[in-house]
């Protein structure tokens, strides 16, 4: 237990002084080293490791007396924007930003304990949705978004059951932690019609939810098994400020608490490995994010509401892959993926200037004794299209709605793993 409470708070730690992550929409999967291997594939079926708590807490029947795991992704991304900006058709001085990708550490810890034959516990704790970008103040877009960061944390307390020799199940409890810190700067001069400097707003707050979520696992026959899994949409209500810098008194603005609403989705996955020898396993994965849920958030104060159009849409995301174990001690892992993002053109916005995506990852395990192995991977996202503001009801600011922004970005990231393992 000493060592389960040092890991614990450690992960904790690390995940509070941590940058959220670039993802597809703000969905975070660099859950441990051998996700990232395999680009996510067989994720709620493999059952090989601690990480199955998380992925599908029916999978820990498959595990020894007790595991631990803690591990890391490091997500390097690049955001660089090419365009232009007007207010009232006349251009904008400013810049393009510079490159608004933020890397960011994304820690993870897992513990399984078996209680008896049939019945596990397991402790996860991730950070499953994140984004962050930081533009340069005098940047053409800086009417529409200077500054994002959104960070997660998710405690996740499960229990499984072996039902009989091919079937079981597992669920729990998600308390979240959702924190928010948006800035943006404000036209003045548009709004006096003469040279004034910018004011710029920011919004801070967070708040704790609870969700749930649940898996089967069944084995279907010699080395085959499906996972199912669903995990709920949480509802957070974030508290916090509104606090404006520079601006005219004449303008009435007012620094103070704010608040604002926003449901994260539910998500649902169907996964199948199969172990065609005992050295060879193929696995896939399709996953149904219900991002539809997420369509407005609005930012309540003393002010008049700061409405922020989203707009998502429902997403897919499908991955194959598989591993090699090459002798008792080293085993590869590599896999493919493609991911729809939820932002569609009408609706994109400075903040996350996503698209389609498809990632190629590779890993390997290295087992260093009977216990203990550590593991390494690598995974590279490559976009499907340069996404653009132009068709975007966001790329009008939303304070004097006369600062209209145009061009493109070009967006790729770059994932390190590594994941720790010990088996009691």
């Amino acid at each position: 237990m000493t060592r389960w409470t040092v890991c614990l708070l450690g992960v904790l730690g690390v995940i509070a002084l941590s940058a959220p992550a670039l993802a597809a929409g703000f969905l975070v999967r660099e859950n441990s080293a051998a996700a990232v291997g395999m680009s996510y594939a067989g994720d709620g079926s493999r059952a090989d490791g601690p990480d199955t708590v998380f992925a599908n807490p029916a999978g820990m029947t498959r595990l020894g007396t007790a595991e631990l795991e803690i591990g890391g992704a490091v997500i390097l991304p690049s955001v660089t924007f090419n365009g232009s900006a007007r207010a009232g058709g006349k251009p904008i001085t400013g810049n393009n930003g510079g490159d608004s990708g933020r890397a960011a550490l994304i820690p993870d810890f897992y513990g399984s304990a078996r209680l008896s034959d049939d019945l596990v516990i397991g402790l996860a704790i991730t950070a499953p949705f994140g984004n962050a970008n930081e533009y340069d103040t005098a940047w053409y877009g800086r009417y529409l978004g200077t500054k994002t960061s959104a960070m997660s944390v998710d405690i996740n307390p499960n229990v499984a059951y072996r039902i009989n020799d091919w079937l079981s199940v597992g669920g729990g409890l998600s308390a979240q932690y959702l924190k928010l810190d948006v800035s943006s700067a404000i036209d003045q001069a548009a709004i006096f019609g003469q040279p004034v400097p910018d004011a710029f707003y920011r919004f801070k707050a967070h708040d704790w939810a609870l969700g749930f979520n649940a898996g089967v696992l069944a084995q279907l026959g010699d080395g085959l098994r499906l996972g199912l899994t669903y995990r709920s949409a949480t509802d957070h209500q974030i508290n916090g400020s509104l606090d404006f810098t520079g601006a005219s008194p004449v303008l009435g603005l007012i620094s103070g608490p704010a608040s604002a609403k926003t449901r994260l989705p539910p998500i649902i996955g169907v996964s199948l490995t199969s172990e065609l020898t005992p050295d060879v396993a193929l696995a896939a994965d399709v996953q149904f994010s219900h991002w539809n849920v997420f369509k407005t958030v609005i930012i309540e104060s003393q002010n008049p509401p700061f409405v922020n159009p989203e707009g998502y849409r429902d997403s897919w995301m499908a991955a194959v892959g598989g591993t090699v174990r090459l002798d008792e001690r080293w085993t590869l892992r590599g896999g493919i993926a493609f991911d729809q993002t939820p932002v569609i053109s009408r609706f994109r916005a400075v903040s996350l200037p996503d698209s389609d995506r498809y990632l190629l990852g590779i890993g390997t395990e290295y087992r260093m004794t009977d216990h203990a192995s550590v593991e390494g991977a690598y995974g590279h996202s490559f976009a499907f299209s340069h996404p653009n503001m132009n068709s975007s009801v966001n790329n009008i600011d939303s304070f004097t709605h006369s600062v209209m922004l145009n061009g493109q970005f070009s967006v790729a990231v770059n994932i390190l793993a590594i994941s720790l393992r010990y088996r009691y």
